[in-house]
């Protein structure tokens, strides 16, 4: 069955209500990374120095890069291999990062820009009051290749994982549910947030090292690269350092995925 006007609609406003409730962990899961700090201390000094609008920095370009998120567009059947299920959530990651690198980037660098003072302060900040405002300051500064800072780390994060919650997503669906009278949108919220989780607990480090380059200073690195990155995150806080925000991590992955199902139900219900 194709998409409709009515289903890409309705995957647009169910996007949308993702990340508008993802968002705050989402920050504190980056000023974790970032600044090592705990989730809660993370929280208060957030509402303390910038009040609630702290929690929602860098999300203009998360908003306008929703678009459908139908995600039982693709199903496995007898017709349908696993591997070829795999390989198409793969292909569809590798699009997916060379899209949204600089929309990352953009929301990364914003959300460090704390407010505050000492501990809470990052050793550099970037001068930009807005994400339209960054994006220009970093084109007009670094050129479009600027954009794509720790591009590498987000393609080995996201391209596996992208192939991984496809597959994971449809084994639950096909295999587990396929017989189940729970009412479907239970059904995909549960198996939209398991396979969040299967997908992102390996790849934590990834996106920690991530976040670390992305908020570095451009212009005098403190990392020269993903492996020195690794290497010297290691040296000075130890292996538990690439798990830092992994609780808002896993939290948000499955409060988002069933956000965005009953955002795009709801909304497909009153279109109807």
């Amino acid at each position: 069955m194709g998409l409709t006007i009515d289903d890409f609609i309705a995957g647009w406003i169910g996007g949308i209500c993702g990340v508008i409730v993802g968002h705050p962990l989402d920050t504190m899961k980056v000023r974790q990374q970032t600044l090592g700090t705990t989730m809660f201390v993370a929280v208060r000094r957030t509402f303390k120095y910038e009040r609630i609008r702290g929690f929602f920095k860098g999300m203009l370009f998360p908003l306008l890069a929703q678009t459908s998120k139908r995600n039982h567009d693709i199903s496995i059947t007898d017709q349908v291999a696993i591997r070829r299920v795999y390989v198409a959530g793969v292909a569809g990651g590798v699009f997916q990062v060379l899209i949204t690198c600089p929309f990352e980037y953009i929301k990364t660098i914003l959300q460090t820009r704390t407010g505050g003072r000492g501990s809470w302060k990052k050793h550099y900040e970037v001068p930009y009051t807005g994400s339209i405002d960054a994006l220009l300051g970093i084109v007009r500064d670094r050129g479009f290749r600027g954009l794509f800072r720790g591009v590498t780390p987000m393609m080995l994060r996201d391209v596996p994982t992208s192939g991984l919650y496809t597959l994971t997503y449809e084994m639950l669906m096909y295999y587990n549910f396929s017989k189940c009278e729970t009412p479907v949108l239970v059904k995909q919220s549960i198996a939209g947030g398991s396979a969040g989780i299967a997908s992102w607990m390996f790849v934590i480090p990834l996106d920690v090292v991530k976040s670390r380059i992305q908020a570095d200073n451009p212009a005098n690195p403190v990392y020269r690269g993903m492996v020195d990155c690794f290497y010297k995150s290691y040296k000075s806080h130890g292996f538990s350092v690439f798990f830092r925000g992994a609780p808002a991590i896993l939290v948000r992955t499955f409060l988002v995925n069933a956000v965005v199902f009953i955002g795009y139900e709801a909304t497909l219900a009153a279109t109807r």
